[in-house]
């Protein structure tokens, strides 16, 4: 059980898909545009407390029965759950590409 949770939190921490980086503009630092749900201050970056505290949110999110783990059950439904956010982003990125003007006529 301990190397499936092992696993399943490693799986976790890889699919977030944020980056945990920050670039300086000018003098003020600015997050970059993934870490907004990740910098709970507002400061620009992301503090190790503030990312764990993400991963806690995640975690009882996918925790359905609140046992405090994950069961394979469990991981398959977020699994499953998460292909189809995937999915549905990709064809209304698709949609939004297919109705974007055409500009090759543009440079004639």
């Amino acid at each position: 059980m301990k190397n499936t949770l092992i696993l399943t939190l490693a799986v976790l921490a890889l699919s977030t898909g944020y980056a945990v980086a920050q670039e300086a503009q000018s003098e003020e630092k600015r997050p970059h545009k993934g870490m907004g749900k990740l910098d709970l201050n507002g400061d620009g970056v992301v503090s190790k407390s503030e990312f764990l505290a993400h991963a806690e949110e995640r975690f009882s999110k996918i925790d359905k029965d609140g046992s405090g783990d994950i069961s394979k059950d469990e991981g398959k439904t977020a699994h499953k759950a998460m292909r189809a956010r995937k999915k549905e982003f990709m064809e209304k990125r698709k949609e939004r590409q297919d109705n974007r003007p055409d500009r090759s006529s543009e440079s004639e």
